[in-house]
């Protein structure tokens, strides 16, 4: 029975594309082949999932065809010539999230094309990072640690041992690619796939690195800084382009992504870019009024309550907020009075409230 992308990536069929990129970002995080208890197969299918429910296109043909969608494996190769011509129809099967080979082939209609080179990328990476609050808004830089595929130190990607060369592959002769022909009912037809051999490169090296095995490249601990800009907010992400894993022999790495978490202040909460808080004040305080220390991202800041301020009245403290990732604007610091109203009082207190009440009131309130 056919795969089921939306049932792999564990979304509904109406999900949005950030869902579904989200549901992936799980999905490979949770099975990546390097990772501890990692399956190496159900990574393949989530990458071929989202391959194909990422691009409108191809999810168009999916959502109507299904896995027998026109253009061959799902029919999700982006050919352009799509659907049956000239007796037979084209197939190709993108490189699935960097795990699988990449394939470009003609059915009986005539057309051929070369298996691109050089197209293999590094498996993208994430990593979380915890800042406070106060670093959210001012910017921070921290050291992360972590073990990935690096290019090769000694051969520096190139996968042969130094000193030797690097010679045509004797498997395509240097093409990149081979050519297999099939029977199927459809006719017969000819598949022009990228070669195992070389990977697509048309060359090897005669002598593999030692260090490397021919790979070109290995495990290594790496240190990187990274710098966490102000402003950003819980839950945003940084993409660091190429600082992912490093692909085998050559190519792109891929992308590493950091999740930023930051910490909830006990005073301070955000609110988009501008800053709230809240302070509480005596009754006696907002009939008369007083001034008021309060909290803020730059210090304590000296605040003027007047008198027969009300209770949930708001102070604005201009540009006193965060600001944008863009830097061109920046918030406001909002500060909520609330009024305490004393559960006691003394037989002295009382009498005076009780003269305040008694007291005319005209004019008072307005």
């Amino acid at each position: 029975m056919p795969d089921n992308y939306y049932k792999i990536l564990g979304v509904e069929k109406t999900a949005t594309q950030e869902e579904i990129k989200k549901a992936y970002r799980k999905k490979a995080h949770k099975h990546h082949p390097d990772k501890k208890g990692g399956d190496e197969e159900e990574f393949k299918k989530v990458s071929g999932a989202y391959e194909v429910l990422s691009d409108k296109q191809k999810r168009a043909q999916y959502d109507q065809f299904g896995s027998a969608a026109p253009g061959g494996s799902g029919g999700f190769g982006g050919d352009p010539y799509g659907g049956f011509s000239q007796g037979g129809f084209t197939i190709n099967m993108d490189d699935l999230g960097g795990m699988g080979d990449i394939f470009e082939s003609v059915f009986g209609g005539g057309r051929s094309r070369q298996a691109g080179r050089g197209r293999s990328r590094g498996h993208d990476i994430e990593t979380d990072i915890e800042i406070s609050f106060l670093e959210s808004a001012t910017g921070v830089e921290r050291t992360i640690e972590h073990r990935i595929f690096d290019v090769c130190s000694t051969c520096h990607g190139n996968g042969a041992k130094p000193g030797t060369p690097i010679i045509n592959c004797k498997t395509c002769n240097g093409q990149g690619s081979v050519v297999k022909n099939h029977q199927t009912p459809f006719g017969a037809f000819s598949q022009r796939a990228v070669c195992q051999t070389c990977r697509g490169e048309g060359k090897i090296a005669e002598t593999a690195c030692e260090t490397c095995s021919g790979d070109g490249r290995e495990k290594t601990n790496r240190k990187l800084t990274v710098n966490i800009p102000a402003g950003i907010a819980d839950g945003q992400s940084i993409r660091l382009s190429g600082k992912g894993e490093a692909p085998v022999k050559g190519g792109m790495p891929g992308d590493l992504y950091v999740h930023v978490h930051v910490r909830p202040d006990k005073v301070l909460a955000r609110d988009a870019d501008n800053v709230r808080s809240r302070v509480n004040i005596s009754f006696v305080d907002a009939i008369l009024g007083t001034k008021l220390e309060v909290t803020t991202l730059h210090g304590n800041k000296v605040i003027t309550i007047p008198a027969g301020t009300q209770p949930g009245t708001n102070f604005k403290l201009f540009g006193e907020g965060f600001p944008s990732l863009q830097g061109l604007s920046t918030g406001d610091h909002i500060v909520t009075i609330a009024v305490e109203i004393p559960k006691k009082l003394s037989r002295k207190q009382k009498e005076l409230l009780e003269e305040f009440r008694a007291a005319p009131k005209k004019g008072m309130f307005f």
